[in-house]
């Protein structure tokens, strides 16, 4: 019996050995696979992307949600790159002003009026429609042994779901751009006896949901993005390149400066130039290509025979600056 069991113990150790060494495996051949991204990013707006965000209505029976919503995605657009808000105290000062009041859902005329007042090119507006919100019994894990649950104790589950619209307007036409229906859900399990934070706090967090999505559909259609960075050396790999010792300081015997930009997200057959100007202002080299999204592109520039001094490496998407780079050329 004993030697069987010895066996049976070998069986499972081998069993996690090779389970370990496939695992490893998958790993090392991913990482094979994958392209690392250039340092630097840039984000190109393909129009101008100043943002003013309206009062949103609330039909739901929960008061205040709207307020909620609206100040989430506010905050949401001000840390996304390429989008400028316009203040909400100066719009809501405006507003009163011009005796609009909390404007809401509106029409094109009273939209392109707020954009003459605010400068703005884009309002978001929209309304909450919905609030859902449910409790029910439930079990959850006391305690966990070995990945699993040993012992379970009553709880309940609280769940919410927000449902609204929000419309994205022009705000030189007037006209509807985007209308979206958003719904977002939240939920938590207590433990019975333990205190529930109230439907407010899940409320918060769907609302937050809705704002992270509406930032990276405004992100994803009104701007574009790519990778970039200036090399010593540069490798191939599959489609792309991998650059070595990123830096912004050359010398001569490196013989010649690297950059590498990737398209991570643009239109397809782009326009992109690209200028390498000297420390007098002059442009030594320039690259006129056509970029598609995904594209790994891999630019030089011999420095042999340039002056010693600081050089700039710029580059411009559909004739809008994109990135413009320093660097030391040294003797």
């Amino acid at each position: 019996m004993n030697g069987l069991k010895g066996e049976g113990e070998m069986d499972d150790a081998l069993g996690i050995v090779i389970a370990i060494g496939l695992a490893l495996a998958l790993v090392v051949a991913l990482f094979m696979l994958v392209i690392p991204e250039p340092g630097q990013r840039a984000v190109i707006a393909t129009e101008r992307l100043d943002v003013a965000v309206l009062t949103f209505e609330n039909s739901s029976s929960w008061p205040g949600v709207g307020e909620t919503l609206r100040a989430r995605i506010e905050t949401e657009l001000v840390n996304a790159p390429g989008i400028t808000v316009f203040s909400r105290s100066r719009l809501d000062e405006l507003l009163t002003e011009q005796m609009l009041g909390e404007v809401g859902l509106i029409d094109p005329a009273t939209a392109a009026r707020i954009g003459s007042l605010t400068g703005v090119s884009k309002l978001l507006t929209g309304t909450v429609y919905g609030i859902e919100s449910r409790s029910e019994e439930t079990t959850a894990c006391e305690e966990w042994k070995d990945g699993e649950c040993v012992q379970s104790v009553p709880a309940i589950a609280y769940t919410v779901r927000l449902l609204g619209q929000i419309q994205v307007v022009s705000a030189q036409t007037g006209q509807i751009e985007q209308a979206l229906d958003v719904e977002r859900g939240e939920n938590v399990t207590v433990k019975q006896g333990n205190t529930f934070g109230g439907y407010e706090t899940l409320i918060v967090q769907a609302a937050e949901d809705i704002a992270s999505d509406m930032a990276s559909l405004l992100t994803s259609t009104y701007t574009r993005e790519l990778r970039y960075g200036l090399y010593r050396s540069v490798k191939p790999k599959r489609n792309g390149y991998v650059g070595e010792d990123e830096i912004t300081r050359f010398e001569r015997f490196d013989g010649e400066a690297y950059l590498i930009v990737h398209f991570t997200r643009i239109r397809s057959d782009d326009s992109f130039d690209l200028s390498w100007i000297d420390p007098e202002g002059n442009v030594v080299k320039s690259v006129d290509d056509i970029v598609s999204s995904r594209d790994w592109r891999l630019y030089q520039l011999d420095l042999s025979g340039l002056p010693d001094g600081r050089f700039t490496v710029s580059g411009a998407l559909n004739g809008v600056e994109a990135f413009e780079k320093a660097f030391i050329l040294k003797p």
